[in-house]
């Protein structure tokens, strides 16, 4: 079956999403140049990274009241109630200035943000059928990373005059977001409140040791990719790089997955889940040490191909393989437990990260190589049946 083709078997519900999804990921002004904004307000390095982490481990709360949310009161006003209110939260955020304030707003809008990803996860398991979730997957992606290829970019230009227009482009996306979930999305699949629960949901969990290893994969390479977002432009910054060529760099990475993910997740449907989540792992780990060897624009440029290399031949099979081990009635919940994983690397990167960066740098480089090939380990080595 011919790309076009594949394409044209997808739902109207899904194109809605996904072009709510563009808007919405090209206004993720504040995330990328949250630390810079928290230094440039007079706090360490440190401290910008603990307040950083408060916004990963908001997402602790998002995983699970946004998997109950999705499960039991449905999908489409989850995410609007979600994206509303996380917009009133960064425009708040936008007038702190001292770490600690920043730091509770930062958990707080962390968890009403992060609390629409398991809906919206979880309604395109609903709405499109297994044999296709890749390639729904992927072009979902897709639109994430348009966005992402063209917002970090804008926002290098802007966070140079001033930060808080940051802030109120990205309250803006997120409230359109919420808009057109609200009107526009089905509510999707919803579970009768006796099975809604989480004791049901980790029954489940506990016994899917396919799923626990995918669990523990994703807190490694959660760790890595949230590097991007926090050592990396401030890597960029003290070698001494302008700050608007950081958000071009970091704008090729969605650039890379807009042109190449979606034709590479149709020509790899049929290989081997478990090799290509692992080998996209060990690129990602191991694309962060070329800065080993230099710091000049040419390795920031190399290390961020590599890096994308990895992210485009893991990513979208990681969702729809996540997708095949999640039982029918659970799966906002499945989608909010694995967010666990990823809020635990988020928060361990984010706040250690930075320190570890501070005083040995190179060695946080080596340790992100060594969690990828953790990651692959975890995968390569699970039981399970390929159901994707």
């Amino acid at each position: 079956m011919s790309l076009l083709s594949q394409l044209q078997l997808l739902p109207r519900a899904f194109w809605v999403l996904v072009g709510a999804t563009f808007v919405n990921r090209f206004g993720v002004f504040v995330v990328p140049f949250l630390t810079l904004f928290i230094t440039r307000n007079g706090n360490t390095a440190a401290q910008a990274g603990y307040a950083a982490a408060a916004y990963s481990l908001g997402g602790f709360a998002a995983a699970w009241i946004g998997g109950w949310m999705a499960d039991r009161l449905g999908r489409n006003v989850t995410m609007a109630v979600s994206s509303l209110a996380g917009a009133l939260c960064m425009l708040t955020m936008s007038q702190a200035v001292d770490w600690r304030v920043l730091a509770l707003l930062a958990f707080i809008t962390g968890a009403i943000n992060e609390a629409g990803h398991p809906a919206s996860a979880a309604l395109v398991q609903d709405i499109v059928p297994p044999e296709h979730r890749v390639i729904a997957f992927a072009v979902q992606r897709f639109a994430v990373n348009l966005g992402w290829s063209l917002g970090p970019a804008t926002a290098g230009f802007l966070a140079e005059h001033s930060f808080f227009w940051l802030f109120v482009v990205d309250a803006a996306t997120s409230a359109f977001f919420g808009i057109i979930a609200w009107l526009f999305l089905p509510r999707g699949r919803r579970t009768p409140a006796e099975h809604a629960g989480w004791k049901h949901a980790w029954q489940s969990i506990r016994a899917n040791h396919a799923f626990l290893a995918l669990f523990g994969a994703c807190v490694c390479v959660a760790w890595i990719f949230r590097q991007t977002n926090t050592t990396f432009p401030l890597h960029f910054e003290r070698n001494h790089l302008p700050l608007h060529l950081c958000g071009m760099v970091l704008a090729l990475n969605g650039a890379m997955i807009c042109l190449m993910e979606v034709p590479l997740a149709a020509g790899l449907r049929h290989w081997p889940v478990k090799q290509v989540l692992a080998l996209g792992y060990v690129l990602m780990g191991g694309s962060f040490l070329i800065f080993l060897g230099s710091g000049s624009l040419t390795a920031f440029v190399a290390m961020m191909v590599v890096f994308t290399l990895g992210e485009m031949s893991a990513f979208s099979r990681q969702q729809a393989y996540s997708a095949s081990l999640a039982p029918d009635d659970m799966r906002g919940r499945y989608v909010g437990f694995l967010s666990l994983a990823w809020c635990a690397g988020n928060t361990a990167s984010s706040a250690f990260g930075m320190t570890l960066y501070d005083h040995h740098p190179l060695i946080l480089w080596t340790l992100n190589a060594a969690l990828g090939a953790v990651a692959a380990v975890f995968i390569a080595a699970s039981r399970k049946r390929q159901t994707t």
